[in-house]
């Protein structure tokens, strides 16, 4: 797989609301403007039919190739392995560390992370990484849904003291360019955006200060 050598600093979360054209075309925007392996995108799309979500997946892995991303489907390392995917996602119930390597071999395993004890077990199974969440305030998906309450930097200072050397840890929730600097001084080693890329209609101008927030430390 041939950006596994590096780690990504930016992960893009996808979000169907915004449709499959302006996903794929602010991916090409992004990864054009980032070091080679510094995009992953996270295919996350949980209404949708497996045939049309592994149709969708491979036209990203497309796009992903394109600009020397990576690919990470949400949930179905089956799906991630028949598109060629570099990894997958999981989430509360969508399976172990080891299930989802014995479906895609070597493939790059992050999970969601909304407590300490989520880190804890991702450590102890073997997780590439954890996407902490929700690190600040974030939007409702919809008028009837409660916004999740912020759990802070401290979220992830803790997450970073509980996690192996070699597991990255992302801040998701909230992140924007005017907190991504306070998200890698508080230990992480990334970060996980969705509308900060996607409803922005300059995608490739805000995943650069994203990403000069960051490098300030690095």
């Amino acid at each position: 797989m041939a950006v596994r050598a590096s780690r990504p600093r930016l992960v893009l979360v996808t979000d169907p609301a915004f449709g499959d054209d302006v996903i794929e075309r602010c991916v090409l925007a992004v990864g054009a403007v980032l070091p080679a392996g510094g995009l992953c995108v996270q295919l996350r799309d949980r209404s949708r039919l497996k045939v049309s979500l592994r149709v969708f997946a491979g036209r990203l892995r497309l796009a992903t190739r394109v600009v020397g991303a990576r690919l990470i489907v949400n949930g179905d390392p089956r799906i991630a392995r028949d598109v060629g995917a570099d990894g997958v996602h999981l989430g509360r119930g969508a399976g172990g560390v080891r299930d989802a390597r014995s479906i895609l071999r070597d493939a790059w395993v992050s999970t969601a992370a909304h407590s300490d004890d989520d880190v804890r077990r991702a450590s102890d199974e073997g997780a590439d990484a954890v996407l902490v969440s929700p690190v600040f305030a974030t939007r409702p998906p919809s008028a009837s849904a409660q916004a999740k309450q912020a759990r802070g930097l401290d979220a992830l200072r803790s997450a970073r003291s509980l996690a192996r050397p070699a597991m990255a840890v992302y801040a998701l929730g909230g992140v924007t360019a005017e907190n991504a600097r306070a998200c890698v001084e508080a230990g992480a080693d990334g970060v996980a955006v969705l509308r900060a890329l996607l409803a922005t209609a300059d995608p490739a101008r805000a995943a650069r200060a994203v990403d000069d927030a960051m490098s300030r430390r690095w």
